[in-house]
């Protein structure tokens, strides 16, 4: 009539305002029923202070009609005071203090150490705290074999990366349940985990002291940790999955820095954000971007620090190896490594070699020292795909030397395997998943690999990662089926008995 049109309210609407209405009204009863407690609480104290008096007088209470039971204080459900843990009188009063510090402070995994000392892993009795890391009972006892092999079981999903410290006495096992593991080695003792990460995590890397692990994933997360607590020190989130991360640390001809590091980052396209790498630097407080190379032909699959820490080399689905230099991102040269793409690659202790392999089933050794023209040293072609390969301790000058000259022990391995599926309809998992084994070849360069059998046949899916111990004598590898697999070369064994 006046020309006013009322909108018929929507049915979230209504429901909205009747739930706000509704919790108005609860907060008010709360807030009356402790106000009435308190008024109740007061008026019992009261009268029982007059009773107590009136009962050292010798007297009763006038006004008070309640049986004397009822003079008895209280009992309070939540007073934790009248508690005490067996052992404990319950006169002495609890050190507060100390078992706040013992709860906050973090365990320590291994001593700290001076710059130069060897690092020192605690032992299992001397370690703070009582309550083991979420991980399988059988975790921290690994499984042997008859075959110089050990099983460890700290996942619950497919095992994405493991890595051996700088003096090979941890090893680092990152998995898709987004936890990180830390084994002692060569015991295999479950030291630790750092947890943090809210989706697969893809890599991890560790300090040339130990000091800091740096950790990527599927989350965008990059997540700096203090290594012997795992205590988390600092995270950056980038625009997309990050696959892999590596330090710079200390390589041949370049000190390690106590008061800061670099890393390196690849990760994937996200929405507008194109797939980059980028360096940061960390200072033990915050995380410093330094450079981003966003120009690249397609998402990295890896990235690692090149030769003294002046390049870095990311590995392309296009199958080329490409190197940028690692103070302004210029490339600097493109290597075509491959048919198919890198799957992963493994330079040597100072970088002037790298192996590479891919799904095309082969795996191949690089010359890329300094001062010489690229080219390919040695190659193999196997009967599986490809999806990780590591170099043992070689030195270039071995590699390309004499025929007699060069080392006799496994120097190259390289694992895969087939989808399981796959595997089912063809051959026998046993062997597909194993990891290949390799020396030099006996001819001249550019020369076959010599294979040298297969080890760590134990694994029920594909083999996603495999890592050398510094010195050579042990090697590990990491599969679908979340279990790490040691195996320790036998002339380690036979030093040993």
């Amino acid at each position: 009539m006046l020309g006013i049109e009322f909108q018929k309210p929507e049915v979230t609407t209504v429901i909205r305002w009747l739930l706000r209405f509704i919790l108005v009204l609860f907060l008010a009863w709360l807030v009356r029923q402790r106000a009435e407690q308190e008024e109740e609480e007061c008026e019992e104290t009261e009268s029982d202070v007059a009773d107590a008096r009136a009962r050292s007088n010798g007297l009763r209470s006038r006004g008070s009609t309640r049986p004397t039971t009822r003079l008895q204080p209280r009992r309070d459900t939540y007073n934790t005071s009248a508690r005490q843990r067996k052992g404990v009188s319950s006169n002495e009063s609890p050190d507060l203090d100390a078992i706040i510090e013992k709860v906050s402070k973090p365990k320590e995994m291994w001593q700290p150490r001076r710059s130069g000392e060897p690092l020192l892993l605690k032992k299992q009795d001397e370690a703070d705290g009582t309550e083991r890391e979420r991980v399988a009972a059988s975790a921290s006892k690994p499984a042997r074999d008859a075959q110089n092999g050990m099983t460890l079981h700290g996942h619950e999903r497919p095992v994405t990366f493991i890595g051996f410290n700088a003096e090979s006495n941890l090893l680092f096992s990152c998995g898709k349940d987004k936890i990180v593991c830390v084994w002692s080695f060569p015991a295999g003792e479950l030291l630790g985990s750092y947890k943090g990460h809210n989706g697969a995590v893809w890599c991890c890397s560790a300090t040339f002291d130990s000091r800091w692990l740096v950790t990527c994933g599927a989350d965008r997360l990059v997540i700096v940790w203090e290594a012997r607590t795992s205590r988390e020190l600092a995270r950056v989130e980038l625009p997309g999955v990050v696959r892999c991360v590596e330090w710079a640390g200390a390589v041949a001809g370049v000190n390690a820095s106590d008061v800061s590091e670099r890393f390196v980052t690849c990760h994937n396209r996200f929405g507008a954000h194109p797939p980059a790498l980028t360096v940061w630097r960390f200072d033990g407080k915050a995380i410093q971007e330094l450079i981003v190379v966003p120009k690249l032909p397609s998402a990295a699959n890896q990235v690692r620090w090149g030769r003294a820490n002046y390049f870095i080399a990311s590995a392309h689905d296009s199958g080329e190896l490409i190197f940028w230099r690692a103070d302004t991102g210029a490339e600097v040269k493109r290597l075509k490594a491959h048919d198919a793409g890198i799957s992963k690659f493994d330079f040597n202790d100072d970088r002037e070699l790298v192996a590479t392999v891919s799904h095309d089933m082969s795996v191949c050794v690089w010359d890329v020292g300094k001062g010489v023209e690229w080219k390919l040293l040695y190659k193999a072609q196997t009967d599986r795909p490809l999806n990780a390969v590591a170099l043992g301790p070689i030195s270039r000058s071995a590699a390309v030397g004499a025929i007699e000259d060069r080392p006799r022990e496994v120097c190259v391995i390289a694992a895969g395997g087939q989808d399981v599926r796959d595997v089912a309809r063809s051959s026998s998992a046993t062997e597909q998943f194993g990891t290949l084994l390799f020396r030099l070849g006996t001819s001249k360069v550019p020369g076959q690999l010599q294979g040298d059998g297969v080890t760590n046949k134990g694994h029920f899916g594909p083999v996603h990662t495999l890592a050398f111990a510094s010195n050579g004598t042990a090697m590990a590898s990491g599969s679908e089926d979340g279990f790490v697999r040691v195996h320790v070369f036998e002339k380690e064994a036979e030093s040993k008995s």
